[in-house]
């Protein structure tokens, strides 16, 4: 069964920390326009692809005991010029200077991890995230964008960029596509408005499944009315990316193990791993067992 993951940050890590038990032929696509911590440092003084959700993503599939995946995690500290920056990003961007295209770079990296499923950036070129406000005054960055007091009329990407044929190629043969969740402005919807991205998904056979967030943001998302995420996502793309919406109130009713609350993580904003795990394998199973799990899913996922 092949499964694509989409989005960023925190949440596309949760994810394929999720996914890797169950599953080996996972490819994960991650948004690359972040301009804050280490990465923003970066891409200032380099010009490169935000490398941070990569790390990220690439860590969470990696062997934990693995000594090269402890180092990667490191940030280094009172280290001048070098403070607050991950070795993971670093070695990212040395790896990318050999290679000089990051999709290699991060190929390289996950060989050196062990990591067998497939990382790639949305794009090897260079380009940022851009909204533009109801006066038509636009802003450029993700960081710039989280913090608006008002929701962007339109987003856009600052130059038109492609994905690597990979993706495309992925995203056409999958099984499922799972996007997010993360940040819907910052994390998910920077993949999605890749143009060969976005015609992959209208043509995919996959099951698009859109997983969001457990609680609501703490930026400009806030300002979404009645939370409809998708339904504002979908206006801003032109087009509806989804087929299913895996939501908190879903994932806790596909839950069946009746375990008692205090048994599962009550974190304020990030889903429990080992229930996204149980419902997950929901899905990921053969033909013949999904047929019933299916039935029962399409009543409870809207």
């Amino acid at each position: 069964m092949k499964i694509v993951c989409i989005g960023g940050g925190h949440g596309l890590s949760q994810v394929l920390t999720a996914l890797r038990p169950l599953n080996n032929d996972i490819s994960a696509i991650i948004a690359t326009t972040d301009n804050g911590g280490s990465t923003g440092k970066l891409r200032q003084a380099k010009n490169c692809i935000a490398y941070g959700d990569i790390r990220r993503c690439i860590l969470a599939l990696a062997n934990s005991n693995n000594l090269l995946t402890l180092i990667a995690q490191q940030r280094f500290e009172n280290a001048g010029e070098l403070s607050s920056h991950s070795l993971g990003n670093l070695i990212l961007l040395a790896l990318s200077q050999v290679t000089q295209k990051p999709s290699e770079a991060i190929y390289w990296l996950c060989q050196l991890l062990d990591v067998q499923q497939t990382i790639l950036p949305m794009s090897d070129q260079v380009t940022d995230l851009s909204a533009t406000l109801i006066d038509g005054s636009k802003i450029v960055g993700e960081c710039e964008i989280d913090a608006l007091t008002e929701l962007p009329q339109a987003l856009g990407l600052t130059n038109p960029v492609q994905a690597p044929q990979q993706a495309i190629n992925d995203i056409l043969s999958a099984d499922y596509v799972f996007i997010g969740p993360g940040s819907l402005l910052t994390s998910v919807l920077p993949v999605l408005l890749v143009e060969n991205i976005q015609t992959a998904l209208k043509n995919t056979m996959a099951t698009r499944i859109f997983i969001t967030n457990k609680t609501t943001e703490n930026s400009v998302a806030s300002l979404i009315r009645n939370q409809a995420n998708e339904l504002w996502a979908t206006k801003i793309l032109g087009f509806k990316f989804y087929d299913l919406i895996l939501g908190q109130d879903a994932i806790f009713a596909l839950d069946d193990r009746n375990l008692p609350l205090c048994e599962i993580n009550q974190n304020d904003t990030l889903h429990d791993v080992t229930q996204l795990k149980h419902v997950l394998s929901q899905f990921i199973c053969t033909k013949n067992q999904c047929k019933s799990t299916y039935k029962t899913n399409t009543n409870i996922i809207h």
